[in-house]
């Protein structure tokens, strides 16, 4: 049985800047979901005729900003290639979009009159609108981001990308199965931050959830203590405490007492950020209470030392990471200081291919998955691939794939 839910780098929707508090939108509770639907078994699509392709234009940043991310997915797709019999292997040939001042017309006339039967790309956001916008749209096309425009819908046109809402959506869910009714909020003070635990709180609460409060950080503040400590309402304990001294007219032996209604934290921030937080909640008396967060916390490289202050956090993450398909690759991967931080837009690569070769059965059957590389993939009803992922939790060090 298929259990997964509903997923890092960089910008792949448009901001909200609505910094109005999530859980005070009282609207979202008016159509909650049964938790039994996240539970149930997941139809998978049967692989049988592969979509016939020759050829594919690729749409990469090979130069410039982008050049790591736009080389790792290429390495995805040509591992991904190797799998297929030498027969069905297409040809591909690259067009370098790391240059501002891309000329779309003249490469979009160069891959029409070469014959193209598909197109894997563009990666940044502003050259998709210019793509999809061109001539190209009348070819089957794979974008690897998603394009700000609402009512961007083109039948020939399917976006996939690395959402970090994805995961947000994931570990709302995972908390809710897990029984927390309320969640606190931590996350840091920027629009990347704001994102993610937007997503979060919109499927928690949507959940039947309830989100009991939302704290901002920034980077290097040294307050993060006291906004952790206003959390837990320790302060509250302290008072209650030194109340009941007073009146006994003696010093107690004592320890703060966490509120029943702080069942769950969902923290957003980097690795290291959650290597000075995590550990903050745990000397503040909350190493009991259910900690989330999402995959940017972990690079897919094992560093038991470091990753102790981590222990205990769940997330969610793609399922290459942590299966032994391409042991060997991964491992030099892992090993090489350029690429060991790229290892899920390889996966995103791998899985390109693998929708290319597989769209019509993804269009045929909007309501079955796509084993994928970098998670459960689904066609939704706006030609975007939603990825459903797996549950990671810290323990001695380690990340380890968890039931859902």
């Amino acid at each position: 049985m298929l259990c997964a839910c509903n997923t890092n780098y960089i910008e792949i929707i448009s901001g909200d800047s609505n910094k109005e508090k999530i859980y005070k939108n009282s609207e979202v509770n008016e159509s909650q979901i049964n938790i039994d639907e996240l539970l149930a078994q997941k139809e998978i699509i049967q692989i049988t005729n592969l979509k016939s392709i020759s050829k594919i234009a690729i749409l990469l940043p090979m130069t410039g900003k982008y050049s790591k991310v736009g080389k790792a997915i290429y390495e995805g797709l040509e591992i991904e290639l190797k799998v297929l019999k030498k027969e069905n292997q297409p040809e591909l040939s690259i067009y370098d979009t790391g240059d501002e001042d891309l000329n779309i017309q003249k490469i979009s006339s160069e891959i029409l009159s070469e014959g193209f039967d598909f197109l894997i790309g563009p990666l940044q956001k502003k050259i998709i609108e210019k793509v999809t916008s061109s001539n190209l749209k009348a070819l089957p096309m794979l974008t690897l981001n998603y394009s700000n425009n609402a009512d961007h819908h083109l039948k020939s046109v399917y976006q996939f990308g690395l959402l970090p809402e994805d995961e947000a959506i994931c570990i709302a869910e995972k908390s809710i199965i897990d029984g927390n009714s309320n969640s606190s909020i931590f996350y840091p003070n920027n629009e990347w931050g704001r994102r993610i635990s937007k997503a979060y709180a919109l499927r928690f609460l949507e959940l039947g959830g309830n989100i009991t409060d939302e704290v901002t950080y920034d980077n290097n503040d040294k307050k993060i203590n006291i906004l952790i400590r206003n959390i837990l309402k320790i302060e509250d304990s302290i008072k209650r405490k030194n109340k009941i001294e007073k009146i006994l007219n003696r010093k107690l032996h004592y320890k703060p007492y966490i509120p029943d209604n702080i069942n769950s934290i969902f923290a957003v921030g980097t690795s290291e950020n959650m290597r000075s937080i995590k550990p903050q909640f745990n000397f503040n008396f909350a190493e009991d209470i259910e900690f989330y967060s999402t995959s940017h916390i972990y690079n897919g490289v094992s560093d038991k030392v470091n990753n102790q202050d981590l222990n205990n956090i769940k997330f969610c993450d793609i399922p290459w990471l942590y299966n032994n398909k391409n042991k060997t690759q991964k491992k030099a991967l892992r090993n090489n200081k350029e690429k060991k931080d790229l290892l899920r837009f390889i996966a995103l690569g791998m899985d390109s291919i693998k929708i290319a070769y597989n769209i019509n059965k993804l269009e045929n059957y909007r309501n079955k998955y796509l084993l994928g590389d970098t998670g459960y993939l689904q066609l939704n009803e706006f030609n975007k691939i939603r990825r459903h992922l797996n549950i990671i939790k810290f323990k001695n060090g380690r990340a380890k794939k968890i039931p859902f």
